[in-house]
């Protein structure tokens, strides 16, 4: 795992983990998140899991990418439908009851990583839920921190978060957004 940044850390509290391309895609022809990873990507969110003891999805994310019980975390899937064995099931109705079970989550786990997709995520973040945002944006060529806040705010509802860390790494623009 070359070029891991040191300020890529899980901090107690409620994270995510989200990718972007430059054309503010979230995933690709296969409707996966790793039809649009690279190396880079991938190994960051392999930092983030090593850190994390509990991850947190959708139903649909955790259909289209195929997620499975892990002996090194608790998954939790929001969903109407039943994921799988070990897979811990999450419903809500309404923003309250989205905010009573994150709390829910918060007091069992010190560390949550959502790995969602964006209609979820942005109810995390309108909500004001996140803590930390790892947000990856994959471009073509040159990155830019200007074009990756961009597409970001396109695709995510960042009111009240801040971009905190930018790094380029290769083709990819590593961020970092906290609540503001």
């Amino acid at each position: 795992m070359d070029n891991l940044l040191s300020w890529y850390q899980l901090e107690p509290g409620l994270a995510a983990n989200f990718h972007l391309t430059e054309g503010g895609e979230f995933f690709g022809s296969n409707r996966s998140s790793r039809d649009i990873s690279n190396a880079v990507d991938l190994n960051h969110l392999k930092k983030l899991r090593s850190q994390a003891d509990a991850i947190v999805v959708g139903g649909s994310t955790a259909r289209a990418e195929g997620y499975k019980p892990s002996e090194n975390f608790k998954t939790y899937v929001f969903s109407h439908r039943l994921q799988g064995a070990g897979l811990h099931q999450l419903e809500f109705s309404n923003d309250d009851q989205l905010s009573e079970q994150l709390s829910n989550l918060k007091e069992l786990h010190q560390r949550i990583l959502c790995e969602c997709g964006p209609s979820l995520l942005n109810k995390f973040l309108s909500l004001q839920r996140i803590d930390q945002l790892f947000l990856t944006v994959t471009f073509g060529e040159t990155t830019n921190a200007d074009t990756a806040e961009q597409i970001a705010n396109r695709v995510l509802r960042l009111d009240g978060y801040r971009l905190d860390r930018y790094e380029a790494v290769e083709s990819s623009a590593l961020t970092l957004w906290r609540r503001a």
